[in-house]
């Protein structure tokens, strides 16, 4: 296909998520200055380019630290490494999100699986 014909690039939708906790559920300390960490993943509807994400989350805040790996997945949602580079930058929190750039270097839309963790 020629670089004209390249289709346009697809933003990523959420598609599904795990149940995300909440920021009363009997919080723990754990040591040092974190008091608490919560995971929870999220799957996407096929995109690919360069977007800049958002999850809402309420054990998000300002002063949080998070993590998001992403990976591409399968028909079952299954993570696996395929060819396509999925690159996760420029992570910056916020009351209740956390705002994202994905880059999924692929030529046509791939599903994929963000997980997050959050250090409160």
């Amino acid at each position: 296909m020629a670089a004209a014909e390249t289709p346009a690039a697809r933003q990523p939708q959420i598609a599904d998520s795990s149940h995300a906790a909440e920021r009363d559920q009997k919080l723990a300390q754990i040591g040092g200055n974190v008091s608490a960490i919560w995971r929870g993943w999220w799957t996407w509807g096929p995109g690919n380019g360069t977007w800049n994400l958002q999850i809402p989350w309420s054990v998000i805040g300002v002063n949080s630290t998070v993590v998001i790996t992403a990976s591409e997945i399968d028909a079952n949602g299954n993570r696996f490494v395929g060819s396509a580079p999925f690159q996760v930058s420029s992570i910056a929190p916020a009351n209740g999100v956390v705002t994202f750039k994905i880059d999924i270097g692929w030529n046509s839309p791939l599903p994929m699986r963000t997980d997050v963790l959050v250090f409160n």
